[in-house]
């Protein structure tokens, strides 16, 4: 099974909101391929200049389809499967209308 090396972050759950969410960052076409910490926010929030390699996923989601989780505030940088981080189920912004939700 071919595997594929990315950075998993979650942010710091805000209390007051019901949607928690896990971003898979892919290898970057520029810049800094980790994700920093979001300077001077009274939260952990997780950013890097490109966006185009990232995809969102709720909690819930994410564990269906990749079988683990991570706690908040965390950034890991793992192995996946590349059938799953390319394949559209679940992703919370995608354009296959045929995917999982």
């Amino acid at each position: 099974m071919q595997k594929e090396k990315v950075y998993i972050t979650r942010d710091e759950d805000d209390p007051f909101r019901d949607d928690h969410f896990i971003y898979v960052w892919r290898k970057s076409d520029k810049g800094n391929w980790s994700p920093t910490q979001l300077e001077g926010c009274e939260t952990v929030n997780w950013q890097r200049e490109d966006i185009d390699n990232m995809d969102i996923y709720t909690v819930s989601d994410f564990k269906k389809k990749f079988g683990i989780t991570i706690p908040q505030k965390i950034k890991k940088c793992t192995h996946l499967s590349s059938k799953l981080v390319n394949s559209e189920d679940y992703k919370l912004i995608s354009d296959d209308p045929n995917r999982k939700q």
